[in-house]
């Protein structure tokens, strides 16, 4: 570890790179870091010592070069936000360091996924499902709690989808992590939204619930700084009509129908993966990504999941048989009978790894199907032409509708033609078609 310090490395990450170099070691002789009680690494501190100096200024080029490029509103807020980075948190400040940039779709906030982002959950440790009372899993002399510690700035986009309550529970883990009572520790935060797109997900909620869980409703939404993006930087001032159009889209004053052959119809297969429909919810989602999957050519090659609940209680066990489980397929976890093609489209629903840009979201085009593992090429996000292989994995699913928690072995994937609204955030296509 001294050696990586050395190197000017921070304490926290050079503890990370020498787990690292250990860990690549021991593997060879088929034991782990656990099997001698070393810590776990921390998969947000991967660190790549060759790399960092060059990283750090490809990054320092690329903001020189879009600097000018900022439009008046732009400008202002990065001006805004360069200045409460360049003062100390105190009691007259502590509550001018909360942001909010309100940009609708287009206007170049969202275009690509953030190189080496996050999920919120994954960075801050966030429990599911988020309740009042819910706390983040994270203690302030842990590894994690330093590497938060150090952070200036946090980029919260798509804030418009955080629960208040999950805001709740990052503002008390950053002021024990920084060990003060500044809002966030003192940390500029910025979030970015629409609140026309997306809000929170309310399990039955009406349209009060789902209002009232927003961060608009949060403590700390009255010290919030706003801006708003107005001038669409995706389309030219001949396209102007489809800026509305978008517009009236986002205000649901836009009557629209579309189907399977609108969309598919007409496309060659290569076309496939650069269209989608996207619905409000998962049942029609699954629904068209099966039809749309008989349109391609080939053999389907057919997956069935092992399902089994998480207790030790054998009556428990009787009381809920796997016909039961298998018929399950909550939120965020893959089908029991997964069907694929080669040539698929498919999407990741878990974080596999995040350094070669394989996170929740990820799409890729089968190229052959193994008994074993799926052989994909990464269509999205920072991997673009990978070869990668994805093997089965445990999830396990705590739904508080139902009354016991689910464990599923079965690949993390599913069909990507057809997505929710929610999980089409952050994703580019060449034509989109919604069953609302």
């Amino acid at each position: 570890m001294e050696d990586y310090i050395h190197h000017s490395m921070p304490p926290i990450i050079a503890e990370q790179a020498a787990l690292r170099q250990i860990e690549s070691i021991i593997n060879q002789n088929g034991k782990t870091l656990a099997d001698f009680n070393l810590p776990t690494l921390d998969e947000l501190l991967d660190y790549v010592p060759q790399n960092e100096e060059e990283d750090v200024q490809v990054l320092i080029d690329e903001a020189n070069r879009v600097r000018p490029l900022l439009n008046d509103n732009q400008r202002q807020i990065a001006d805004a936000i360069l200045s409460a980075l360049s003062e100390q948190p105190n009691n007259e400040n502590k509550q001018s360091r909360l942001f909010f940039m309100d940009g609708p779709a287009g206007c170049g906030i969202a275009a690509t996924l953030l190189k080496k982002g996050c999920t919120l959950h994954g960075l801050f440790k966030l429990p599911v499902p988020i309740l009042e009372n819910s706390t983040c899993n994270v203690t302030p002399n842990s590894i994690h709690g330093k590497f938060l510690r150090q952070i200036s700035l946090y980029l919260l986009d798509e804030a418009s989808m955080i629960p208040k309550y999950a805001l709740n529970a990052i503002d008390k883990l950053l002021q024990d992590v920084c060990i003060n009572k500044f809002p966030f520790g003192g940390k500029v935060i910025l979030m970015g939204g629409d609140f026309r797109q997306i809000l929170p997900v309310v399990k039955r909620g009406q349209p009060a619930d789902i209002v009232e869980a927003c961060i608009k409703c949060s403590q700390h939404w009255q010290y919030v700084q706003r801006f708003s993006l107005t001038e669409n930087m995706r389309v030219q001032t001949e396209e102007e009509e489809f800026s509305q159009w978008l517009l009236k889209l986002g205000s649901g004053t836009l009557p629209l129908k579309a189907d399977v052959d609108k969309i598919f119809g007409v496309a060659e297969e290569d076309d496939y993966a650069k269209r989608a429909i996207l619905t409000p919810n998962n049942v029609d989602s699954l629904a068209i990504n099966e039809e749309v999957l008989d349109r391609l050519p080939g053999d389907v090659k057919v997956y069935l999941s092992a399902d089994t609940i998480e207790t030790d209680d054998l009556n428990e066990i009787n009381n809920f048989p796997v016909e039961f489980l298998n018929s399950l397929t909550p939120s965020g976890m893959p089908v029991h009978c997964l069907k694929l093609k080669i040539g698929a489209v498919i999407m990741l629903l878990r974080n596999l790894d995040l350094k070669a840009g394989l996170c929740n979201g990820t799409r890729l085009i089968v190229r052959a199907l193994q008994n074993n593992y799926i052989d994909g090429q990464v269509l999205t996000g920072v991997s673009v032409g990978k070869r990668v292989f994805v093997s089965r994995v445990q999830l396990t699913q705590s739904d508080s509708n139902l009354p016991f928690t689910l464990k599923r072995c079965q690949f993390s994937v599913r069909l990507a033609y057809s997505m929710t609204i929610n999980k089409s955030q952050g994703q580019t296509f060449d034509k989109v078609g919604y069953i609302l």
